[in-house]
């Protein structure tokens, strides 16, 4: 797949998160939005794997998240709103500079190693 179709598909699965959380009228909570926040910086540097691994996380239901994630995260002040996040998704689609180019490996598991701890 292109990096262009895949970044296409990225934005729209990003995009149907941010509707969802429209559509039941609440912002994302606080691991949504570390999840949606760590996806739109991968995006933006062409780190792909990592947005997906992100995307896929955002999607994963409250039950399935480890007390200790939580815990973390509950320590960390809240800083993205959907608007933000809208806003920021609309920036990497439509930057003027060209789209990154892919990132090596180990900068994908590096940046996928600081998303879980």
């Amino acid at each position: 797949m292109q990096r262009t179709e895949q970044l296409d598909r990225l934005a729209r699965t990003f995009a149907d998160a941010l509707d969802l959380l429209d559509k039941q009228q609440r912002e994302p909570d606080r691991w949504e939005e570390e999840c949606l926040t760590y996806a739109l910086g991968a995006m933006a540097c062409g780190l792909y794997p990592a947005a997906e691994v992100e995307l896929d996380a955002f999607a994963r239901p409250a039950a399935e998240r480890t007390p200790e994630e939580l815990a973390e995260l509950e320590n960390k002040p809240r800083r993205f709103t959907k608007a933000m996040l809208r806003h920021g998704l609309d920036y990497v689609l439509n930057r003027e500079d060209s789209v990154a180019p892919a990132a090596s490996h180990l900068a994908v598991r590096t940046f996928l190693g600081a998303s879980f701890n």
